[in-house]
C-alpha cells in the first residue's frame, strides 16, 4: 500500500512539474521538418538546399523549363525559386501549379528591396533605403516593410532578401550606396531591426545581406572579389555590428557575400560564401546566429571568374552555406552535390543540417499549412490606396536638400524667362523626358527640355551647352543609381564636364540626384543640391511638389558626404509656393471618332466611288479618312494591297507618304527652329550651309542670294531633281553633289517644284539642330504629338502593314519597307523631300494640329502664328505656293470645293493631304497608285482622286464650287 502510494505521489509530482513548464521547451512530438526531412531521399535533401532562378513569364507545356520545373516537382523537388520578374496573374498561376505538384512546398524569394513593383509592373513603390532613414522616423521602415510583406506574401512570396544591411562608408562603393539605410552602424541596424519588424508582421521572412558587409568596397562582387578592410577592431565595431544587432532581433537568414578581408581571415582570397572562418567561427560562433544562411548567387563574377560551377557549390556547402542559389543548372548541380557525397567530399551531416534549415524556413513562414495564393487575396493587398499614400508620404519627407544658395529652391518664375530643365540619365541609348520633366512641362511653364544619356559624345554635349544663354535658371535631374555590372554610381566623364560647362555660364543651378547622394562631390560649387534618393515616380512628382514649394523639405542625410555635408545635416524648407501665371494656351480640338449620321451625313456616294475607283485600276486601295470641326466621320480603308487582291487594306496601314514629307517632316522643322530663333527665311543658304556656296563653285555669286524662303517656295532656281542615285560613290558623295547642283534660273525669278530645294533644307535643319532630320522631327513633332506610326525607314515589323509600292527591276522585287523616291533611299532613306511613312490616322492629328493653329489637344508644339504665315499663299500672282505648303488652284487634288484659305500636298505614290480653315474640313486619301508601275497612275489615280475628295465634300452639303477650281475630267459622261 505505501508503495502505491509512492507511485501515485510520483505521477502527481511529475503531472505538477510537467504542466508548469512552458509547452515549447518539451517537444513531445518531432516537428513538421524534422518529419519531412526523415522522409526525403538523399537527392530530395539536396534539392530542398537549391535555389532554382527565373523570370515567370508565360511558358507553354513544351517549353523545356517549365518541363524540367514539373519533372522537379513531382521527383526530386525544387528547395526554392529565385523570382526574378513577371507579371501577377500570370506569375500566381504558375506557381500554385508548382506547389500543387511538389511534396514539399517550395519557398518562393525575391529581391524586393524596393518592393514588390520593382519586380512586377503591379504592387507599390518602396523608397529606397536610404531615402527611409533620411526621414529620421524608424516607423516609416517599419511601415516600408509591412506592405512588402503584405503584398509579397500576397503573391506567393515567403522570404524576402532584404533589407541591406551593410554600412556605406565608402562613397565611391559602386553597389551598395542607397540600398542600405546609413553609414553609421546603429542607424543601419535601428532601421533595419525597424524593417524587419514590419516583414515579420506581415508573415514575411527575412533576409538581412551581405555578410560579412559590403559597405566600405570599391568593387562590385557582381563583376570581381571585393575586398573590406581587415583591421578586427573595425570590424567589429562597424561591418559586423549591424549584423549582431539584427540577429538577436531575430532575422530569418543572412545572406553572405562574395568579400574578402585579406589581413583579417585565415585564407587571405578565400571569399567569405567559401569560408568557414566567416560563416562557422563568426557568424555561427561569434554572433551565436541559429538560422539559415544564404550563399549569394554563385553566378555572379567574383565566382564564375575564379571557379568551376562544382568547386563553388562543394566549398560554399562546406563552409556552411546552408541555401545555394546556383549557376543556373538545377540538375547538375544536384548531380554535382549527390556524388561529393557519395564519394566523401561533402558529409551528409551537412546535408542534413542544410535542408533542415530550408524546412525550418517553410515551417516558419506555415508553408505546410498552406502553400498556395489566391485572387481574392491579390486583390485586398496588392497596391492599394492606403499602401501608396503611406510611400508617398515617406518620399514627400525624406527629401534631403544639402545646399540652397541664393535661395533656389523653391524655383522662381519670370515672365519672359526660360526654365532649362535637364534629364542626365545613367544609361545608353535613352533620350526619354523624366516624370519630373514631364510634370514639370504638364503645368505650362515655360520651359525647354534636354535630355543626354551615356551615348551623347563630348563634342554634342559641349555644343548643347554653348546653346543654353548666359544666367539662364537651370534644374539638372540625375539619375546615378546602383546597377549590378556597372561598376560606378558617378555619371560619365562627358557628362560631368557638360555640367561643369553649364556652371560657367550660370550660378543658377538646381542639381537633383535620383540616386547617388555622393554626387555632389563632383561639383563641390553647384549652388544648390537636393537628394532625391531614386528615380521612382512617387519620388520624382513630390521632388517636383517641392521645387514649386507645394510641400516642405524636412529630411536629413543619413550618411555624411565627404568634404560636403556631415550626416544629420539638411536645410529645412516650410511650404511656399511658388506663384506662377502661366498663358496658358487654349486647347486645340482633338480629333473624335462619329457615326456620320451624327453629323447628318450620309457616305454612301464616298463609299460607292472608292469601290468604282478601284475597279478601273485607279490603285489597288487605299485608306480615305475625313474630319468635320474635329471629328471624324470617315476612316475607311478600301481595295487590296496589291492588284492580286490577296490582302484587304486596313485602317492602320503603313503609306510611303512620298512629298507629303515635305511639308509633315521638313517644313514643320523650319516652323520649329524658326519658332525658337534659331533660323530666319531671309538668310542665305549658304550660313547655314557653306558648301553650297563654295568659290569653286561657277555660280557661286548666283548661290549667296538663295535664301530659306526660297527653297520653301520652290524660286531658288534649283532644277526639279537630278539622279543623284545614280552617282557611284557615298552618301558624301551624292551630298557633295547636291551641294554643287547647278542652277537653272535666277534666284526668284520663276516657280519650279523642286525636289532637291526641300533636299537642303533638310540638311540646314540637321546643321542647326545638330540632329538628323529623322531623329529632330521625332523629338519636336511627332513624340508629343503621339503620332506613333510616323517615321523614316520602318522597322521589320511593320513590313505587314506596309503597302508596296511600284515594282522595282534593280531589286527584283515589289518596294516595300523602304521609300520608294529612288534619291531618298540612296540618301539611307532619310532626306529633306521624301521618305516619310505613316498612316491616315496620324496624318489626321497632324492636321488637326495645323488647323487648330500648331497645337493638338493641350499640347502646342508650333507657334500659331508662324503656322499661319506658313500657310498663306506668298504672293498669289507668281505661284498659288504658301511657304512650304500648296493651296488650291486649277485642276487641284483636293477637288472642286476646298475654299480659297486650303492648304495641303501631294505625294508621288499616290498620296494626298488636304486641310481647309475656312470649312474646318480635313480629307486624306492614301494610296499606291504607283503600284505596279507609275505609268499607271496617269490619268485615272489624278481623276479619281479628284473626284473622291469631292465626293467628301458633297457628302458635307457642299454644291457649289469654287469658282477658282476646276474638274479634271467631265463627270456627267
Amino acid at each position: 500500500m505505501i508503495k502505491y502510494r509512492r507511485i501515485v505521489l510520483s505521477l502527481i509530482f511529475s503531472i505538477i512539474i510537467f504542466s508548469c513548464t512552458p509547452p515549447a521547451s518539451i517537444e513531445i512530438e518531432q516537428s513538421w521538418a524534422e518529419q519531412t526531412l526523415q522522409k526525403l531521399s538523399l537527392r530530395q535533401k539536396i534539392s530542398q538546399m537549391l535555389i532554382y532562378p527565373m523570370h515567370l513569364k508565360f511558358r507553354n507545356a513544351e517549353n523545356k523549363q517549365w518541363k524540367e520545373l514539373i519533372e522537379l516537382a513531382e521527383n526530386e523537388g525544387i528547395g526554392g525559386i529565385h523570382f526574378w520578374s513577371g507579371n501577377v496573374g500570370l506569375s500566381v498561376t504558375m506557381l500554385n501549379k508548382l506547389q500543387r505538384k511538389s511534396k514539399v512546398p517550395i519557398l518562393i524569394d525575391m529581391d524586393i528591396e524596393k518592393g514588390v513593383q520593382q519586380r512586377f509592373p503591379e504592387g507599390t513603390q518602396i523608397p529606397v533605403a536610404m531615402a527611409i532613414a533620411s526621414t529620421g522616423n524608424p516607423q516609416n521602415a517599419y511601415e516600408a516593410g509591412r506592405i512588402v510583406a503584405k503584398e509579397g506574401r500576397s503573391i506567393g512570396v515567403h522570404l524576402s532578401l532584404a533589407p541591406v544591411v551593410d554600412v556605406n562608408n565608402n562613397p565611391d562603393n559602386p553597389i551598395i550606396n542607397t540600398r542600405t539605410f546609413s553609414d553609421d552602424p546603429d542607424m543601419v541596424a535601428e532601421f533595419a531591426l525597424k524593417y524587419i519588424e514590419g516583414l515579420h508582421s506581415g508573415g514575411m521572412l527575412a533576409t538581412v545581406k551581405h555578410f560579412p558587409g559590403h559597405g566600405d568596397t570599391r568593387t562590385d562582387s557582381h563583376i570581381a572579389l571585393a575586398t573590406i578592410p581587415s583591421d578586427s577592431t573595425r570590424l567589429w565595431s562597424v561591418e559586423l555590428a549591424p549584423y549582431k544587432k539584427v540577429i538577436e532581433g531575430g532575422v530569418d537568414a543572412v545572406m553572405v557575400a562574395h568579400l574578402t578581408a585579406p589581413d583579417f581571415q585565415p585564407n587571405n582570397n578565400t571569399p567569405a560564401t567559401f569560408s568557414k572562418f566567416w560563416i562557422q567561427d563568426i557568424l555561427r560562433g561569434k554572433l551565436d546566429f541559429k538560422g539559415a544562411v544564404i550563399a549569394d548567387a554563385l553566378d555572379m563574377g567574383a565566382i564564375t571568374t575564379n571557379y568551376s560551377d562544382d568547386y563553388a557549390l562543394i566549398n560554399a556547402i562546406n563552409a556552411g552555406c546552408d541555401i545555394i542559389i546556383q549557376n543556373h543548372d538545377y540538375h547538375q548541380s544536384l548531380d554535382t552535390i549527390e556524388n561529393a557525397v557519395k564519394t566523401g567530399l561533402i558529409k551528409l551531416s551537412r546535408i542534413n543540417e542544410a535542408a533542415m534549415q530550408m524546412l525550418r524556413l517553410k515551417e516558419k513562414a506555415s508553408l505546410h499549412l498552406s502553400k498556395e495564393t489566391n485572387f481574392k487575396t491579390i486583390q485586398r493587398n496588392l497596391d492599394v490606396y492606403a499602401s501608396r499614400l503611406i510611400t508617398e508620404r515617406i518620399a514627400t519627407q525624406s527629401l534631403t536638400l544639402v545646399r540652397n544658395e541664393h535661395d533656389l529652391i523653391p524655383i522662381s518664375v519670370v515672365e519672359d524667362e526660360k526654365l532649362f530643365v535637364i534629364d542626365v540619365h545613367g544609361k545608353k541609348h535613352n533620350h526619354d523626358q523624366s516624370i519630373a520633366t514631364k510634370t514639370l512641362e504638364k503645368i505650362g511653364l515655360p520651359m525647354e527640355s534636354i535630355v543626354i544619356d551615356e551615348s551623347d559624345s563630348t563634342e554634342y554635349l559641349q555644343l548643347l551647352a554653348n546653346q543654353i544663354p548666359k544666367d539662364s535658371q537651370i534644374i539638372i535631374n540625375t539619375f546615378a543609381i546602383p546597377r549590378d555590372y556597372k561598376g560606378t554610381v558617378y555619371l560619365t566623364d562627358a557628362q560631368t564636364q557638360f555640367i561643369k560647362l553649364l556652371m560657367k555660364c550660370s550660378d543658377r543651378i538646381v542639381l537633383i540626384n535620383y540616386g547617388n547622394p555622393y554626387l555632389i562631390r563632383d561639383f563641390p560649387d553647384i549652388p544648390s543640391y537636393l537628394c532625391a534618393w531614386n528615380n521612382q515616380s512617387n519620388m520624382q512628382e513630390a521632388t517636383v511638389k517641392a521645387l514649386l514649394g507645394q510641400i516642405g523639405i524636412e529630411g536629413k542625410l543619413p550618411v555624411s558626404i565627404p568634404g560636403i555635408a556631415e550626416r544629420g545635416s539638411g536645410i529645412q524648407l516650410k511650404v511656399q509656393p511658388v506663384i506662377y501665371n502661366i498663358k496658358k494656351s487654349v486647347s486645340g480640338k482633338r480629333l473624335k471618332r462619329v457615326m456620320p449620321y451624327e453629323i447628318n451625313v450620309d457616305i454612301k456616294t464616298v463609299e460607292q466611288l472608292l469601290k468604282e475607283a478601284v475597279a478601273d485600276s485607279a490603285f489597288p486601295g487605299g485608306v480615305l479618312l475625313a474630319v468635320k470641326n474635329g471629328k471624324t466621320f470617315i476612316h475607311e480603308p478600301f481595295g487590296f494591297h496589291t492588284y492580286a487582291k490577296k490582302e484587304n487594306t486596313k485602317q492602320g496601314d503603313i503609306f510611303d507618304i512620298a512629298s507629303i514629307s515635305k511639308v509633315v517632316s521638313t517644313t514643320s522643322a523650319i516652323i520649329k527652329l524658326l519658332d525658337d530663333g534659331k533660323i530666319a527665311l531671309d538668310k542665305p543658304v549658304g550660313e547655314y550651309i557653306p558648301e553650297f556656296v563654295n568659290e569653286k563653285i561657277a555660280d557661286s555669286e548666283t548661290r549667296k542670294l538663295i535664301t530659306i524662303k526660297h527653297l520653301l517656295t520652290h524660286t531658288s532656281g534649283l532644277p526639279p531633281f537630278k539622279l543623284y542615285y545614280k552617282i557611284d560613290g557615298d552618301y558624301k558623295s551624292r551630298i557633295d553633289s547636291i551641294y554643287k547642283t547647278k542652277l537653272d534660273l535666277i534666284p526668284g525669278e520663276k516657280y519650279v517644284y523642286s525636289d532637291i530645294g526641300f533636299i537642303l533644307l533638310g540638311k540646314i535643319v540637321e546643321r542647326v539642330s545638330e540632329k538628323s532630320l529623322d531623329q529632330f522631327v521625332k523629338d519636336e513633332i511627332f513624340i508629343p504629338l503621339r503620332m506613333t506610326d510616323t517615321y523614316y525607314n520602318p522597322s521589320e515589323m511593320k513590313l505587314k502593314r506596309i503597302i508596296p509600292t511600284e515594282y522595282s527591276e534593280e531589286e527584283g522585287e515589289f518596294i516595300r519597307g523602304f521609300v520608294h523616291d529612288e534619291n531618298a533611299h540612296s540618301l539611307g532613306g532619310v532626306a529633306g523631300h521624301a521618305g516619310l511613312f505613316s498612316t491616315a490616322y496620324d496624318l489626321a492629328i497632324f492636321s488637326q494640329m495645323m488647323l487648330n493653329g500648331g497645337i493638338y489637344s493641350e499640347t502646342r508644339v508650333l507657334d500659331s502664328n508662324t503656322v499661319k504665315l506658313f500657310t498663306e499663299v506668298v504672293d498669289s500672282s507668281f505661284s498659288s505656293r504658301c511657304l512650304g505648303w500648296d493651296s488650291p488652284s486649277g485642276v487641284v487634288s483636293g477637288g472642286v470645293y476646298l475654299s480659297d484659305s486650303s492648304f495641303g500636298h501631294t505625294g508621288f505614290t499616290g498620296t494626298s493631304l488636304w486641310i481647309d480653315t475656312e470649312n474646318d474640313i480635313i480629307v486624306i486619301l492614301l494610296t499606291n497608285a504607283v503600284h505596279p508601275h507609275r505609268d499607271w497612275k496617269n490619268p485615272k489615280y489624278y481623276n479619281w482622286g479628284q473626284r473622291i475628295h469631292s465626293a467628301v465634300y458633297e457628302s458635307l452639303g457642299f454644291t457649289e464650287q469654287n469658282p477658282n477650281l476646276k474638274w479634271r475630267k467631265d463627270w456627267n459622261e
